[in-house]
């Protein structure tokens, strides 16, 4: 297994994020970014009010919704291992999309149906969270909101998605307007421009550049709200004070102690807080950047972002960019075995099966892309670690037995649709507000109950994952 201890307490915890990754799409045309090797103060602090470990999507959206909302506390240090937002967000596909309906019937049978309905609800109310505050702080991340397809390429999956939508409207999900069923397979291969879709359903989802978001958020809370940003400074552990309510977090520069913590640090969360060990796991994927065939530029853009799925749990997602017309495409995991990927934290390298994959998905699956010329194709390709739970459900809350701690992890691959509401959820609290007024599903909550199932390893996860009958997301 390729994880990067540098010297973890605990051996099988999945370490430090690696000290020198690959770049993103994203990251490569960001590097006039005014966030690479920011410390807001040369030395680190030695005390604040709150500290946020990690500076992706969940904790630049915490710190926006604790330093934007009423009664802020005073000083706010943020701590991430690396550059801000090299982490998963910086290396995901930027596609926030809601699931609507084709998880309901695992999540039903994992967690009830309450508690089902109120996922989807959730992911809907985050997409809509997230529009209204892009709009509100007027942030320039090339966000479009539109319709996605789920692509049915095989039977398993078309009866997959058609049974799963029709449990969730028997069980009184709302759909009309929302989701439309394409049971039709010459409909779906139209529509879709897949020669191989047998049905397909279209739903709303929406795309942006996701180092362009947190960048914003994360100047906004510094310029204005004096947040305290600490880059190249990873916490290397976490420990209790005497009283057990404050907070000492130990680093390579010193420690830093506060009466609360917040670990958004999604796969590498086990590494500080252990009971988390076989509850959060690495999950390595790929993405790519590819510059369109001419079918596929101009008034031939595609109109909708996609995902092809085989089965249950075998999938690739594709987002046009509207402005530069460069598509997003990731996937192929299913391609590789699984232990190549559960486990693994190296965001340095990729699999050159996965290259291959992404290389000529395009031209396999999608109608008419034709022969790439020189310049057309794969641009470039790139790696990110991601954590995953074995019913797909994160962890978000204060965590049991250690007061002031707080959790937002485990977003299995789908935090773009998930973060935004379960960081303004941590934010709330924080300011001492009751579960109730986050409007998060309960289901959420790291419990004792949650905490005292039996640890896992990796690979009984992802057994583990695969009896639910929760798809992975995208």
């Amino acid at each position: 297994m390729s994880t990067i201890p540098n010297g973890a307490a605990n051996p099988n915890a999945p370490g430090y994020p690696h000290p020198n990754p690959c770049l993103s799409f994203w990251l490569q045309n960001t590097r006039s970014s005014p966030l690479i090797g920011h410390r807001t103060t040369e030395t680190l602090p030695e005390t604040a009010d709150v500290v946020i470990i990690g500076s992706g999507i969940s904790g630049a959206a915490v710190a926006y919704f604790l330093l934007t909302g009423p009664n802020p506390p005073e000083k706010v240090v943020m701590l991430e291992a690396r550059e801000a937002c090299h982490g998963a967000t910086g290396r995901n596909g930027g596609h926030c999309r809601p699931d609507c309906y084709r998880g309901y019937k695992g999540y039903k049978n994992h967690v009830g149906k309450e508690q089902a309905l109120k996922i989807l609800q959730n992911e809907m109310d985050t997409l809509n969270l997230l529009t209204k505050v892009i709009e509100k702080e007027g942030i320039d991340c090339d966000f479009w909101r539109g319709k996605s397809y789920d692509i049915a390429m095989d039977k398993e999956c078309a009866d997959f998605f058609y049974e799963s939508l029709q449990e969730f409207i028997a069980d009184g999900g709302p759909t009309e307007g929302i989701v439309e069923w394409i049971g039709d397979a010459e409909e779906a291969k139209k529509r879709t421009r897949t020669p191989n879709a047998l049905g397909a359903a279209e739903f709303p989802a929406s795309s942006l550049w996701p180092y362009k978001l947190v960048q914003h958020l994360l100047l906004l809370c510094i310029d204005k709200h004096k947040l305290n940003l600490q880059t190249n400074t990873p916490a290397r552990s976490v420990s209790q004070g005497p009283s057990g309510s404050d907070w000492s977090i130990h680093t390579d520069r010193g420690d830093i102690k506060t009466k609360k913590v917040v670990f958004a640090s999604n796969a590498f969360t086990p590494t500080l807080l252990p009971e988390f060990l076989g509850r959060i796991a690495p999950y390595r994927g790929q993405c790519s950047a590819i510059v369109p065939t001419k079918a596929f530029s101009g008034k031939g853009m595609m109109t909708h972002t996609v995902s092809h799925r085989w089965g249950i749990n075998d999938f690739d997602y594709t987002i046009q960019r509207p402005k530069d017309g460069i598509i997003i495409h990731g996937g192929g995991r299913w391609k590789v075995p699984t232990e190549t990927l559960v486990g693994y934290t190296d965001d340095s390298e990729k699999l050159p099966v996965l290259t291959k994959h992404l290389k000529e998905f395009m031209k396999e699956n999608m109608e008419n892309w034709g022969e790439e010329v020189m310049g057309e194709g794969l641009l470039y390709d790139w790696t990110g670690i991601m954590g995953y739970t074995p019913e797909a459900v994160p962890y978000v809350g204060a965590v049991h037995g250690k007061p002031g701690a707080f959790i937002t992890a485990g977003h299995s691959g789908h935090g773009m649709a998930r973060t935004f509401t379960c960081s303004r959820g941590i934010a709330a609290l924080i300011r001492g507000e009751s579960w109730e007024s986050t409007g998060l599903p309960e289901c959420f909550q790291p419990t004792l109950e949650r905490l005292n199932t039996p640890k896992m390893t990796v690979e009984q996860q992802w057994v583990e994952a695969d009896k639910t009958g929760v798809p992975l997301m995208h």
